[in-house]
């Protein structure tokens, strides 16, 4: 059986002969060279580079195109709502203030209505003649007919010729519609956002109307110099005559202007001073003549006039309102005509001016406060102001006359030295300011004698002409955070001391600061009550050492709205109100408004309301109340400040029917003098000194707070007669004797000194420093230890004296601060003392180097 298998089988299964004669003969490989590899290789390499660059342009492209898809679309968005409504009326705006009528009620007075720079007379597109229209659509947009509100090929135009400079000026490539687009939005700034949102705006436009009505609303939009828009309004004024009768050759020149209608006006002329070694006249008929040459030449190109209209119309003699020719047909005008001049804004209209321009910049995002102040003159908005009419009038005629201020001083510093007849070189700046306690601006002159111009210097309100604010910084910095945070009261024991040289020294490398005329830094132990009385400058930086200078700091500008800048945070500035760039007088007003409203700060403002030209409120001011400090912080530094006035620098600021509170403040050589002053109704305060720092001209001699009486004093005492005299009181402060040894509260067993005033709230760094009556300390008692710089030699004899438990002792015994052996806190020699100072016996300076400030 398996041989028949092998058999069957090797029947079915060629031989291997019979195998090899069936196959077709192989083919012989070519052989290549070897340069012919190496191309095919490269090639090979090439074409996939180039593929796989092509499908990453591929790639990115798509990535790219679908961001700008989306990037755009939200610019289409913006562009739905574009309406021809949107241009400004040109309706007046007004400012409203609260007066007080015959009868004491209260109403609404229009305290000024804005000269509107924006006036015209609208006319139907039936009443401009063909020929005006195309004037204006030849030279700004001779496809405006067939374009839909882009015209593509002039924009691409426009874009090459920035580069290559195919014409010999500069090509616009925005049409009519782009440019009423511009004009709706108010927005003129060169940005890629903005073209793009105005492309897609003009774009919308030309779905909603049709052409002759965005021609009508351009022609009748448009500005042709000045307070002049529109076309009716410009033909009247150019050529005294209505558009319908407008020749060729005048609207041509017409259809100049737009460009630049500074430069293009027939009635411009002035001296254009970049280059003051070249001085350019700019005149403007003499620049319109071209420029109305080329709007002649637009018509002839297509096909408006004829060749030889066009050349006669280039000899036409031009007509002006204000020529020979004209004048002499219309005698009832004068080429001279008087023009009532715009009187300059009050000083208080200057300040809602301010605050207006800054809120609607902010509000619609603006470019600039100018551009705010355009809005404004065109918007017909209504401002509403927070200002006293009577108060205003009766301080700025104070400030009329430096004599009303300073009349012991009128022939020294202020008479026509020179026989000229001129004194007003050698006099100060003095500017007032005066708010309520909600923060609403009552009164504010920025300068003394008659005010000239509007917007200019202002060194009441406005932040370019910010001041140095000398020793008032010192309340509403070093004292207030020490108060507020527990660190310091009434009878804390301070050291008359400078600050160590390693932290800082004067320009002339020696300790700093000095003190009043250049006084003090002996190691004369004080307390917060008397060195805030005598406006020590040692004791505040003291203070600040020990505070930390970015903590104060952080108080002053966030809990006070200081607007200090950042070069501020230092010493100088903090303790000498020496400030980098200045702060205005409102702002540091407004900084003491807490301290005479238990605790409550409200922003400074002017303008409590704006409603725009549809009486929509879009802006509201309350001066957004909140709690700066504590009310016994704010009524301690009350006491504080009324004791300034009472026994220190500012006696010569007190009334005899009105509580007074304030802070005078001297800048360095007498440059400056100022005064914050609080009484029961509102806050108020002086500056004055000199733009330019000049040696001959100090105000050594001067007292500020008797400029601030001279001022305003008379006006409180008899206006304000009948409100309190008084603050109102924060009962759950401590007023009792101070303890004449401990500086605490005095108990039954204590030496009873001044009246003090102390916070009973307890917190974790604060509780009532209660004497208990033993005279070595008190019940509460909170140390800080401030280093100081020290002077040898001047001993340190306490309020106890001598040998004992006097608050400073000036020899061994039990004294909080003890100038030898003894087991005071804070011990000069040897003892037991938390901190040593390692000085001489006796207590002098070098005593209690390391000892600047304790407080009991």
């Amino acid at each position: 059986m398996n041989d028949k298998k092998r058999k069957a089988s090797s029947q079915l299964v060629p031989a291997d002969d019979e195998l090899r004669k069936k196959q077709p003969p192989k083919k012989k490989k070519k052989k290549h060279s070897k340069g012919f590899i190496i191309f095919k290789k490269l090639m090979t390499v090439i074409a996939t580079t180039l593929l796989s660059l092509l499908l990453v342009i591929i790639i990115t492209g798509t990535i790219v195109s679908t961001a700008l898809t989306v990037y755009v679309l939200n610019f289409m968005d913006d562009a739905t709502s574009v309406t021809l409504q949107q241009l400004e009326s040109g309706s007046d705006t007004y400012f409203y203030s609260n007066h007080i009528n015959e009868n004491g009620e209260t109403e609404l007075k229009v305290l000024h209505r804005v000269q509107n720079d924006f006036q015209r007379i609208p006319v139907s597109i039936d009443r401009i003649p063909q020929h005006v229209r195309n004037c204006f659509v030849y030279t700004e947009d001779e496809r405006f007919y067939v374009h839909d509100g882009v015209d593509y090929k002039r924009t691409f135009s426009a874009f090459l010729n920035m580069f290559l400079h195919f014409y010999d000026t500069e090509q616009g490539g925005s049409t009519i519609t782009q440019q009423l687009i511009k004009n709706l939005s108010g927005d003129d700034r060169h940005t890629p956002q903005r073209k793009i949102r105005e492309i897609f705006a003009a774009m919308q436009l030309e779905k909603t109307y049709s052409k002759d009505e965005i021609l009508e609303e351009y022609l009748n939009y448009i500005g042709f110099g000045g307070a002049y828009n529109g076309i009716q309004l410009a033909s009247l004024k150019y050529f005294g005559k209505d558009v319908d009768d407008l020749t060729i050759p005048e609207a041509a020149v017409l259809a100049a202007i737009p460009k630049s209608p500074e430069e293009y006006g027939p009635f411009v002329i002035y001296h254009k001073d970049d280059n003051p070694k070249e001085p350019v006249v700019v005149d403007g008929r003499a620049n319109n003549k071209p420029r109305q040459e080329y709007v002649l030449y637009k018509l002839y190109e297509n096909g408006a006039i004829t060749y030889d209209e066009y050349q006669e119309y280039l000899k036409t003699p031009l007509i002006y309102t204000d020529s020979p020719e004209y004048l002499a047909a219309h005698p009832e005008l004068t080429a001279e005509e008087e023009i009532e001049k715009q009187k300059s804004n009050s000083w208080i209209l200057d300040a809602a001016y301010f605050e207006a321009m800054d809120i609607i910049k902010e509000k619609y995002n603006l470019v600039d406060k100018w551009q705010a102040l355009e809005k404004i003159n065109k918007g017909g908005y209504r401002i509403y102001t927070t200002y006293d009419e009577k108060m205003q009038e009766y301080v700025e005629n104070r400030l009329l006359d430096i004599n009303n201020m300073v009349p012991e001083y009128s022939v020294k510093k202020w008479a026509d030295i020179d026989g000229d007849g001129t004194a007003e070189e050698y006099l100060p700046h003095i500017a007032f300011v005066a708010m309520n306690y909600d923060g609403e601006l009552l009164c504010a002159v920025g300068d003394i004698g008659p005010k000239v111009g509007s917007l200019g210097t202002n060194y009441a309100v406005r932040k370019e002409d910010g001041r140095q604010i000398g020793s008032t910084v010192k309340p509403i910095t070093s004292y207030g955070y020490g108060i507020e945070t527990g660190q310091i009261h009434w009878g804390t024991t301070v050291y008359d001391s400078k600050l160590p040289t390693d932290v800082i020294t004067g320009d002339d490398g020696q300790p700093w600061p000095n003190n009043y005329m250049g006084s003090g830094g002996h190691g004369q132990p004080l307390k917060i009550y008397q060195a805030l009385q005598q406006s020590y400058n040692t004791v505040p930086a003291q203070l600040l050492y020990k505070f930390g200078l970015e903590e104060v700091f952080k108080f002053s500008t966030e809990k006070l709205g200081l607007e200090f800048c950042a070069y501020d945070k230092n010493y100088s500035p903090m303790t000498l109100g020496s400030l980098e760039e200045g702060i205005t007088l409102e702002n540091l007003v407004n900084a003491y408004i807490p301290y005479g409203n238990q605790g409550i700060y409200n922003e400074a403002h002017i303008i409590t309301r704006i409603e725009d030209s549809s009486q929509q409120i879009i802006y509201e001011n309350n001066g957004n109340p909140r709690q700066a400090v504590s009310d016994e912080t704010a009524w301690v530094m009350n006491r504080l400040l009324k004791n300034v006035i009472d026994n220190g620098t500012g006696t010569a600021a007190k009334l005899y029917n009105k509580e007074v509170c304030g802070k005078t403040g001297t800048t360095q050589d007498w440059y400056d003098e100022v005064f914050v002053g609080l009484t029961p109704d509102f806050v108020s305060g002086m500056t004055m000194g000199y733009k330019y720092k000049n040696p001959a001209l100090d105000l050594q001699g001067i007292v500020s707070a008797q400029i601030w009486r001279n001022i305003i004093g008379d006006y409180i005492t008899t206006e304000y007669a009948n409100t309190s005299p008084y603050f109102e009181k924060v009962s759950s402060v401590i007023e009792a004797p101070m303890c004449t040894s401990t500086g605490g509260i005095a108990g039954p067993n204590c030496g009873r000194g001044v009246t003090g005033y102390w916070k009973s709230q307890v917190t974790e760094d604060y509780s009532p420093p209660y004497c208990n009556g033993a005279h070595g300390g008190t019940q509460s008692t909170t140390q800080a230890t401030t280093q100081a710089s020290g002077n040898s030699g001047a001993a340190a004899g306490g309020n106890a004296g001598g040998a004992g438990g006097g608050d400073v002792s000036g020899g061994a015994g039990g004294g909080d601060v003890s100038g030898g052996a003894g087991g005071g806190d804070v011990s000069g020699g040897a003892g037991g003392g938390d901190v040593s100072g390692g000085g001489d016996a006796g207590g002098g300076d070098a005593g209690v180097a390391a000892a600047g400030v304790v407080e009991n």
